[in-house]
């Protein structure tokens, strides 16, 4: 395995910031258009879809790819191996799939779910090919290739379902969308990795693999039923209205929360598995990668809180207000995530991931009572289901903080520490946004002022508590230009 330094993480971390930057803000703008030009019900078929799609990923993106990510060495007959267990599972499943979709359909009384699941799910063969490669090129950090093909194939996707939207396919566009991005990926991946496909398989290999990725596969099927059960019931119990605005209710905080910390996120599982048998050293990366991540995410959740009133309306039009209340759970949730998200990229790396199945049992145990006794105890909105899931999201936090001290001695005292700062001033400019926000005047410009208002004052107080994150963002921003003409 590459030895990470320093200097390495930065630089493949700002790689990932760029794709997040070039790729994810330019798809949120295409997502806004998409919003504006499709019902919501459309959106709540396709999360009904998506979560089957999810579920398959668990034994086709997951378990093998990352047992080869933390492999000291990985040859050629390891990929091949891997592509060829993928590809055959996603053989099974997508046939499973088929035969099932008309139950489905019948299940949640949306006769088109049929169609549109066939469909659908045949972007698993290309994200079954696409994911072995990411795997190479995480292993090699060459994140400069995977973010060019993440902005060529989501772009792409993305304006030609906007224009597939303005002809008024409806749904049909979001399934284009889905379709022709997993696809470009995949092509524009092997193009760039000049990628050798190949169906070799050893049975010793994939042995030699089969107890670390249990363990794998099992959080993340944990992960999935305690992130999709929500979906699965919501668009059984209420409707696929409703679903439609619990899934657009996330486009703001999981667009900034989720892909801002994933552009560090995927580079901290190389980092801490070339440090694995240095506890102090790993500790030393976790604290400082929580607390930067922190100090990014916790005042853009906070302050997409604030501006919530005014940002739906202005971006998505008034018949999305619905979102508003629900959004600010999600922010919450994505605030809270990496401290989860980071100690089981802890476990990976000292080959515990017994661990993190101990935490999704809990949180999927606690996700489903909570769901089942608002939706049908209490027959509660869907505020409700995501307020108990805010509940859920903080103990599992505190979980994960105990099984993390027991692996790398990091202590509850030492994470408040870490985290306490960036905090306070979110808070402080939160207050001041939801004051700003009081003012009337044109929605568009109270929006303007708000974001304005808001990144200033954080810039602000970063600079006279003279905080540690932000001089190392701004170290990382400078570089970003550099990197970019000198990345090898």
């Amino acid at each position: 395995m590459i030895q990470v330094s320093s200097a390495q993480f930065a630089s493949n971390a700002s790689w990932k910031f760029i794709d997040f930057i070039a790729r994810k803000i330019a798809g949120l703008v295409i997502s806004i258009i998409l919003a504006r030009l499709i019902a919501p019900e459309e959106y709540g078929a396709i999360a009904l879809t998506l979560v089957f799609v999810t579920f398959s990923d668990i034994f086709i993106l997951n378990g093998f790819n990352v047992a080869l990510i933390r492999k000291e060495k990985a040859s050629e007959i390891d990929y091949s191996t891997v592509m060829t267990m993928s590809l055959s599972f996603t053989i099974v499943l997508y046939v499973i799939l088929f035969f099932a979709a008309p139950f489905f359909a019948t299940f949640y009384n949306i006769p088109k779910l049929c169609l549109i699941l066939r469909i659908i799910t045949i972007l698993l063969f290309f994200g079954a090919v696409a994911s072995v490669i990411r795997s190479k090129g995480t292993r090699e950090l060459k994140f400069k290739k995977m973010a060019v093909s993440s902005f060529i194939s989501n772009i792409t996707a993305g304006l030609i379902a906007i224009v597939l939207a303005y002809l008024e396919w409806g749904v049909w566009a979001l399934v284009a969308q889905l379709l022709i991005a997993n696809f470009l990926d995949m092509v524009v991946m092997m193009i760039l990795f000049r990628w050798r496909f190949s169906l070799h398989f050893s049975p010793q290999i994939a042995k030699s693999m089969l107890k670390f990725t249990t363990g794998v596969i099992g959080t993340s099927f944990l992960d999935f039923f305690g992130n999709n059960v929500c979906n699965l019931i919501i668009g059984k119990s209420y409707s696929t209205k409703d679903l439609g605005y619990l899934n657009r209710s996330n486009i703001f905080p999981e667009t900034v929360g989720l892909n801002v910390f994933n552009s560090i996120n995927s580079v901290l599982l190389p980092t801490l598995t070339s440090k694995q048998n240095d506890d102090i050293e790993m500790k030393r990366v976790v604290r400082k990668v929580l607390s930067f991540t922190e100090y990014l995410i916790l005042p853009m959740m906070l302050g997409l809180i604030g501006v919530a009133n005014t940002l739906i309306p202005v971006l998505l039009t008034d018949k999305w207000a619905r979102c508003i209340p629900l959004m600010y759970f999600g922010c919450i949730y994505y605030a809270v995530n990496p401290i989860r998200a980071i100690s089981y990229n802890v476990f990976y790396a000292k080959g515990i991931s017994v661990y993190s199945i101990r935490i999704e049992i809990v949180r999927s145990f606690l996700m489903i009572v909570g769901i089942l006794l608002v939706v049908f105890a209490f027959r509660g909105s869907l505020l409700w289901v995501l307020f108990s899931n805010v509940i859920v999201s903080f103990i599992v936090a505190f979980a994960s903080q105990k099984l993390m001290k027991s692996c790398i001695r990091y202590s509850y005292f030492e994470l408040f520490t870490d985290i306490l700062p960036s905090l306070i001033m979110s808070l402080i400019m939160l207050t001041v946004i939801l004051f700003i926000g009081q003012i009337q005047i044109n929605m568009i410009a109270l929006l303007a002022i708000q974001i304005v208002a808001g990144v200033s004052l954080y810039w602000l107080m970063s600079i006279l508590t003279n905080n540690e994150n932000y001089y190392k963002a701004q170290g990382y921003l400078k570089s970003l230009i550099t990197r970019y003409f000198n990345y090898d």
